[in-house]
């Protein structure tokens, strides 16, 4: 924090009288007691690593930022600090990585030639715990933050010995949608 001395702000007369000290050292407290607290003000407003958890959630709001209320403090901190860095990248894979990796162990997105997919078509591997609360913030931040012309093929889980594969689109959970319009 702050530091100064009083003996600087004071003419030595005053410091040499004992009533004169003791008014300086109490102006000195004073003064202490009021720039500590205007610092913590500063860090809360200014200082993301300082910030208590309801001033990120504020922050995040402020921002307009995806943004997952349930997640640790420390993967809040990452997503405020790093916002704008984050709106940079929207609409690219490394947006997408940097949003999942606070809430996964670790996230990869193959592009569709990478795994013989349609053209502009991707897919997600994230390793990690899946759950359902995980499964729906993954959909949700892909969509906020993909490239609007690609489309999302689907999420694949890795938890150790276990893979899931979430499909994305018609074929959700075994049933399929044809087109049975009529040809004129």
């Amino acid at each position: 924090m702050f530091t100064f001395d009083i003996a600087d702000l004071f003419p030595r007369f005053l410091l040499n009288d004992k009533n004169g000290h003791a008014m300086a050292k109490a102006i000195e407290a004073g003064l202490k007691y009021f720039l500590d607290r205007c610092q913590q003000g500063l860090d809360c407003v200014q200082d993301v690593d300082k910030m208590p958890e309801w001033r990120l959630d504020e922050m995040a709001w402020e921002y307009n930022i995806l943004y997952d209320y349930s997640e640790s403090v420390e993967t809040k901190r990452k997503w405020i600090k790093y916002a704008t860095d984050y709106y940079a990248k929207y609409g690219t894979a490394a947006a997408i990585v940097k949003y999942l990796e606070g809430v996964f162990d670790s996230v990869t997105v193959e592009e569709w030639w990478e795994y013989g997919g349609d053209p502009c078509h991707f897919r997600v591997i994230v390793t990690g715990e899946w759950s359902a609360v995980a499964d729906e913030w993954a959909k949700k931040a892909i969509a906020e933050v993909q490239n609007v012309r690609s489309v999302l093929d689907n999420i694949i889980f890795n938890a150790g010995s276990t893979t899931m594969d979430i499909k994305i689109g018609f074929a959700v959970c075994g049933v399929e949608i044809e087109d049975t319009a009529m040809m004129m």
